[in-house]
């Protein structure tokens, strides 16, 4: 017994279907072998740059503290009132941001040139 589902699809869906396959592919290989590396700003002033393969402890003032663990960072210590910052947890792409120490860490790959625009 035959199913209908498989008369209904044509020959554009399984050529659209390929083509996600293939582009999902080569934007996989593409960030494979890119260092990533940790930029961390305080009051816009760039603090330092980290390579995130290495685990370190970070201590940015006596009110923040970073966390570098498997390729990931995270503040580990705040003294801001609500810990939002902390609540992120590890991440390795979205920017974490402290806002009432005013620290921001960012994320970027090895020659990668946009920029986080701080205020």
């Amino acid at each position: 017994m035959k199913s209908n589902y498989l008369r209904s699809i044509s020959i554009s869906d399984l050529l659209l279907v390929v083509l996600m396959v293939v582009v999902a592919g080569l934007s996989y290989r593409s960030h494979q072998g890119k260092s990533r590396s940790l930029y961390i700003y305080k009051d816009s002033h760039l603090v330092g740059i980290y390579d995130l393969s290495e685990a370190r402890n970070i201590a940015i003032d006596e009110h923040v503290k970073v966390q570098i663990a498997h390729g990931k960072a995270r503040i580990s210590e705040s003294d801001c009132p609500d810990k939002r910052c902390m609540k992120q947890g590890f991440n390795n792409n979205m920017p974490i941001i402290c806002m009432p120490n005013h620290v921001v860490l960012e994320f970027k790959n090895g020659k990668e040139d946009r920029k986080l625009i701080l205020y």
